[in-house]
């Protein structure tokens, strides 16, 4: 936790102790009442929480603002729904390097019962986020939505570029046939939009939408990445395109 982030709506009332700021606050930072630390308000400012109270029961938090956050990056990652036990992991991940947007959306090849875990029924991704803010030191947090299949995914992105949002480059990630080593690039424009497949991958109807929704194939190289290897790896080379590193 390299800042405290807080919900506007947390500042001035009791956090219970079960929750993991109480005890990292107390037993790790060693804080008491009186004293400052680093912290930000979701998707708003940064500066200092001070610590108002701290007993047993629960610990409260005034806020004193110092700055905007800085933005997110214009980067927006579709995703084949990774394994339910990968995605905390991954949605935290892709938090901390700062993209302004996640699609996670269902591919012909993957796996059909990862739907219908919680973390994608329910959309129990706030946890997974705030850990990535935390991390960054940057209480902003990514959009994150979920599609049943590509086409759907796709049509919704189609939607947001046609009611005036800028389309700038698309690209997906396919390691066979023709496709480009993605590094390096000129050209690249913002926003940018990623498309990872699933662990399999994507079907010859997949690429077909894919490409007529304008991506371009690109590959990380000769070796077969595991989704969430891929999904990192192709963001940390599309923030450094954008100079954004």
């Amino acid at each position: 936790m390299n800042i405290l982030v807080l919900e506007e709506a947390e500042v001035g009332v009791p956090i219970p102790r079960t929750d993991k700021r109480w005890s990292h606050v107390k037993k790790v930072l060693k804080k008491k009442p009186g004293d400052r630390l680093d912290a930000g308000i979701v998707d708003g400012e940064l500066g200092k929480a001070l610590v108002l109270s701290l007993t047993d029961k629960d610990i409260v938090f005034g806020f004193e603002p110092e700055r905007e956050a800085p933005p997110l990056a214009p980067i927006r990652l579709i995703l084949g729904f990774p394994r339910p036990i990968q995605a905390a992991r991954i949605l935290k991940d892709l938090t901390s390097l700062g993209i302004a947007e996640i699609r996670l959306a269902g591919t012909q090849l993957g796996e059909k019962s990862y739907a219908q875990s919680s973390i994608f029924k329910d959309k129990d991704f706030r946890a997974p986020l705030l850990e990535g803010a935390e991390q960054a030191g940057n209480p902003r947090l990514p959009k994150v939505f979920t599609h049943w299949n590509l086409a759907a995914c796709l049509a919704a992105i189609d939607e947001d570029a046609t009611a005036g949002s800028r389309a700038g480059s698309r690209i997906f990630l396919h390691p066979y046939g023709d496709s480009e080593r993605m590094g390096g690039e000129s050209g690249i424009e913002a926003p940018l939009t990623l498309a990872v497949g699933s662990e399999r991958g994507w079907t010859e109807e997949e690429i077909e939408l894919l490409r007529a929704s304008g991506f371009s194939a690109r590959s990380l190289g000769d070796r077969i990445l595991k989704t969430e290897t891929a999904a990192l790896a192709a963001t940390i080379l599309a923030l450094a395109a954008l100079n954004l590193l």
